[in-house]
């Protein structure tokens, strides 16, 4: 565009010239008479032309200003072949392009921070006529048409498919290649065909600055790529999190070296609970950055700051980490062997500074397992304590420490100290204070350095935190007083695995009423602060991770001081509940069983459809085929039952039941975590444990203890109802034969909705044991 502008400047100065020449110049007396005539006309004409070259570069220059912008697109009106509507057509298609986002990279999991790029508009048409319309088109060289300008036809292809044909133009000089696109569902189609042309688009445009992509300028983004991510993305922020980690997963799978949407995998996991595969994650951001010596100069160094950062604070978790590790259920251990693998030579890395005790890294056999956890939590939270200290140490541009603020790292570094504090706490052996793991000191520190009880003194470590938040150069406000009110609550932990009690320990005191008081006014006054830095928007996209997620607050949010922070902050439509320690769990315990239920009633519905009337024709092939339909659907609740602990079993559960439901017409509502209240908690566990009391019990006032009994017990008859269904469908097979009367059909259509009514928890009156019963009778029949 540099070029264009100096080609209109430079026309500009000759119009210039042109225009003083007649003063500069006088015709000779005796010249012939026609050279005042010439001369005159000559100066016009070079002052005419001039002016339009003048205009023409204006407008090139204004254009290719444009097409780097990118942010301008004329859509015209889509060629429709069928019945629906073109205008309709195109005005869906026009909502689809305007949802395309770009997001920036979060400190804190959640939805990524994002904002919209790609703004529509409608071209005016050409209004005036004769000399006017001759006139305005001059002028409107200096001001150019929409640099992007994209026309589409729709239809339908020989095997009853909706295709859609684009073309895209980027003016000037680029036009690229139709695309074609195939899909079953038209409202789909048009939403990947809004993601095709982001992608188109960026590569080309100053949004390729943007971290995700700066490494695909001037190349072409596979549609699929861009669609996989901004599916992902959209899945997130409807919290259908399976299904979001699959699509970030099918974009790495086209872009492996992006380190960004690894992180992005990272968060996700940290999200579910998935703290071994999240480790994994991010080390892998790490390794490949370091592989590929990204500096701090790099599109790349964002995404390894934030990985380095996030994998000090799931090592710093080292009670997860290591309960996974040790004392998980033979199965999970099972799945997790190569997981664990992977993990012992990662920690090759700490060989000549934290060595890792013999025989914490090994695979789990069966015996004192509870005290190699113990021994490992310890041995990660120091880790974790040596990561930090390290990456406060070093120095990073100012462009990072506004990402990440030295003070957001302090912060961090002290709950991950008194993480370290607590577990050592709770496996007898204090540590004598706080000191830095390998000698890098971090000053601040002082009034911890000879405490060493679990939990510390109330007062030093107040005096810890202010100090903590005093101004250091470029801050990142909400992120400092988040992590400050994270402080506080993990000094509110019990000091079992989890975040769960454990025996009375010598090294352990219980705090008492005024300190733990103490504790959660200055937890909520911190979050105050933080919601207070940031607006609104922000904070809703952080708010699953602040309700329900973060396991630093599992313990906040089960006091009234919390639920009045989330009154005043995000002013829900119905009063806030109190929220259990394994909140978390509760949502992925719900979810699986909604899963279940809705995978039983898409076949008992489908089934239902399938049965003959009275005395008529059975069709033997379309029975068949429904037929081997259901020994895939039984093979695919026995893979859940077993195994719903996996993301990509549920997953593919959540894919077959999307196919089902398009084939039955079953209306199937999007599978997603959903929001806990109390309501909910006490109903479905009055519907597992045949207690109708406990239906009206969430009206009445709750307390702490109240609550977390409910949820483990809820949990508890969660997981022993799949082992027993599990175990139910452990050889599932062909079961009967292909069903030939109306009296089989209704059989198989009962069989399905008995299952839907047994995990039917907030809809069911009868008692679970009669649910079961039912099931099992028409199972085995």
């Amino acid at each position: 565009m540099i070029r264009w502008w100096l080609f209109s400047g430079t026309a500009a100065l000759f119009a210039l010239a042109f225009l003083v020449l007649p003063y500069l110049i006088s015709v000779p007396a005796d010249a012939p008479v026609g050279a005042s005539f010439t001369l005159t006309v000559a100066l016009f004409t070079g002052l005419v032309v001039s002016l339009l070259f003048t205009l023409y570069g204006i407008g090139r220059a204004r254009l290719e200003i444009a097409a780097y912008n990118a942010n301008e697109v004329d859509i015209e009106l889509f060629e429709v072949d069928g019945d629906s509507s073109p205008a309709e057509v195109t005005a869906v298609f026009k909502s689809k392009l305007n949802e395309s986002r770009m997001y920036t990279p979060a400190v804190v999991p959640g939805v990524s921070r994002s904002y919209d790029f790609i703004q529509i508009v409608e071209s005016a048409g050409e209004a005036a006529t004769g000399w006017w319309r001759v006139a305005s088109r001059l002028v409107k060289l200096a001001r150019p048409p929409h640099a992007i300008r994209i026309s589409g036809r729709l239809r339908a292809n020989a095997e009853g498919q909706h295709q859609l044909v684009l073309e895209v133009v980027r003016q000037p000089g680029f036009a690229a290649s139709p695309l074609l696109l195939t899909d079953d569902d038209e409202q789909r189609l048009l939403g990947r065909a809004a993601n095709a042309v982001a992608a188109l688009v960026i590569p080309r445009s100053k949004y390729c600055r943007n971290q995700q992509w700066a490494r695909w300028r001037g190349a072409k983004i596979p549609g699929a790529l861009f669609d996989a991510y901004e599916r992902a993305n959209q899945y997130k922020n409807e919290r259908r999190y399976d299904e979001a980690l699959a699509e970030y997963h099918r974009a790495i799978e086209l872009d492996p070296a992006n380190v960004h949407i690894r992180v992005e995998i990272g968060n996700l996991q940290e999200r579910l609970d998935l703290h071994l595969a999240a480790l994994v994650t991010y080390d892998d951001v790490v390794t490949l950055c370091e592989n590929r010596n990204y500096g701090p100069s790099t599109p790349e160094a964002a995404a390894l700051l934030l990985a380095r950062y996030r994998r000090a604070l799931v090592l710093g978790r080292g009670d997860w980490l290591a309960h996974d590790w040790w004392l998980a259920d033979p199965k999970t251990r099972i799945r997790q062997t190569r997981m664990r693998e992977s993990i012992r030579l990662r920690f090759d890395r700490y060989r000549a500074t934290v060595p890792a005790p013999a025989g914490l890294l090994d695979d789990p056999d069966g015996s004192a397992n509870e005290d190699k956890a113990a021994r490992l939590r310890a041995y990660l939270c120091e880790v974790a304590q040596y990561e930090l200290e390290q990456l406060i140490a070093e120095k990073r541009p100012r462009h990072l420490r506004e990402l990440l603020s030295d003070n957001c790292l302090r912060l961090g570094l002290l709950a991950v100290y008194l993480r370290r504090l607590m577990a050592n706490a709770e496996m007898g052996s204090p540590l004598k204070g706080y000191s830095a793991v390998k000698g890098v000191a971090v000053s601040g520190f002082e009034k911890l350095a000879n405490d060493t009880s679990w939990p510390p003194s109330i007062d030093a470590l107040m005096d810890v935190v202010a100090e903590q938040l005093a101004p250091r150069g470029p801050s990142s406000i909400w992120h400092e007083h988040y992590n400050a009110a994270c402080v506080y609550a993990v000094a509110l932990l019990p000091s079992g695995m989890r975040g769960e009690p454990s025996a009375t320990k010598e090294t352990v005191r219980v705090l008492a009423a005024d300190e733990k008081k103490t504790l959660i006014t200055k937890a909520i006054a911190q979050l105050d602060n933080a919601a207070a830095s940031r607006h609104s928007g922000y904070l809703a996209q952080r708010r699953p991770w602040v309700m329900s997620e973060d396991p630093d607050l599992s313990t906040l949010r089960g006091q009234p001081e919390f639920r009045a922070f989330e009154m005043i902050t995000y002013s829900p439509d119905r009063p806030t509940p109190l929220r259990p320690r394994r909140v978390h769990a509760w949502e992925l315990a719900t979810y699986t069983s909604n899963l279940v239920r809705h995978i039983a009633s898409c076949l008992a519905h489908a089934w239902r459809r399938h049965t003959p009337q009275p005395r008529a024709f059975v069709d033997e092939a379309a029975a068949e085929s429904w037929h081997r339909a259901e020994n895939e659907a039984w093979a695919t609740v026995s893979q859940l039952a077993s195994g719903n602990q996996e993301w990509q079993t549920r997953y593919q559960s959540i894919k077959a039941l999307q196919r089902w439901s398009r084939a039955s017409g079953y209306a199937c509502d999007d599978i997603r975590f959903p929001a806990y209240s109390e309501q909910d908690l006490f109903t479905r566990a009055a519907a597992l444990t045949d207690d109708p009391d406990l239906r009206k019990e969430w009206q009445l006032p709750q307390g702490e203890d109240t609550i977390n009994k409910e949820t483990e017990l809820y949990l508890r008859r969660c997981g022993e109802r799949l082992v027993a269904l599990s175990h139910l469908l452990r050889t599932p097979g062909d079961r009967g034969g292909v069903p030939r009367t109306r009296k089989e059909f209704q059989q198989v259509t009962e069989t399905w909705a008995a299952l839907a009514d047994w995990f039917a928890d907030g809809d069911s009156l009868s008692p679970v044991s009669t649910r079961q019963a039912r099931f099992e009778r028409a199972f085995r029949r």
